[in-house]
């Protein structure tokens, strides 16, 4: 049991509650709506989520990058900040989402800081399995993450 960042599927995706209301928010914002996640099949994200993550918190609030922290939906659309939607996720009574663009850009200062390499492991849980410190991890992480987000074009969330 844990907490798992996961990717969402089509089939999966076309059953979400939020699906609606993220595209009339990003309509509302003068953006295209977001079609979902191909149907194509892929190599699926799936990492264990490890808390107590004070440290990179910490380092993130430095570098002025904390907002993606409060996201429980992360999309392959490019806008600023968060947006919130009025539907509970997972772990949450909402169900607050953040760019993959924007994460990949607030994560950069914070990998190059820990000097973390371009040649980490892919697949389910790999990351998981790889790295032991948790610093390291959450970076990797959540680059990753952004990175499979943009690549495949597909959300991520928490399960």
């Amino acid at each position: 049991m844990g907490l798992y960042l996961v990717d969402v599927s089509a089939a999966s995706w076309a059953e979400k509650e939020y699906a609606p209301l993220l595209n009339d928010a990003l309509v509302a914002r003068g953006l295209p709506p977001y079609p979902g996640p191909p149907t194509t099949a892929r190599q699926g994200f799936e990492e264990k989520f490890i808390l107590g993550m004070d440290e990179f918190a910490d380092m993130c609030a430095r570098h002025g990058v904390a907002e993606f922290l409060d996201a429980t939906l992360i999309v392959p659309v490019d806008f600023p900040g968060l947006i919130e939607l009025p539907v509970e996720s997972s772990y949450d009574d909402v169900t607050t989402v953040f760019s993959a663009q924007r994460l990949r850009t607030a994560i950069a200062p914070v990998a190059a800081e820990i000097g973390l390499t371009a040649d980490l492991p892919s697949g389910p849980l790999a990351l998981t399995l790889a790295i032991d410190d948790p610093l390291t991890f959450s970076v990797a992480l959540f680059r990753q993450a952004a990175e499979h987000s943009l690549r495949h074009g597909c959300p991520l969330t928490y399960i």
